[in-house]
């Protein structure tokens, strides 16, 4: 909400393509995720999760300096996401 604030920020195997990871119920623990997610099948939830979904809310700004890391095997986060949110932060 204040990138200027920062010099810098690190995030480590970040959760940031809330709102696409929560409507792909293959993924492993998707749906057991609900509740403390939402669920973005119900319209509320949806909109909720589209409002606090860090890729859905990037916006045409200067940010700080980012380190991003991601792991190939990780359990909870898959690991394109942070490359996602890059891509489209650049």
């Amino acid at each position: 909400q204040a990138p200027e604030l920062y010099l810098g920020v690190g995030c480590h195997v970040p959760f940031l393509d809330v709102l696409t990871t929560m409507l792909d119920e293959t993924i492993p623990l998707t749906t057991n995720e609900y509740d403390e997610w939402g669920n973005p099948n119900n319209e509320a939830d949806y909109k909720t999760i589209l409002a606090y979904s860090p890729y859905d809310n990037i916006e045409a700004k200067a940010y700080p300096n980012i380190l991003v890391t991601t792991g190939l095997h990780d359990s909870q986060v898959q690991y394109w996401e942070p490359m996602k949110w890059v891509v489209k932060l650049r």
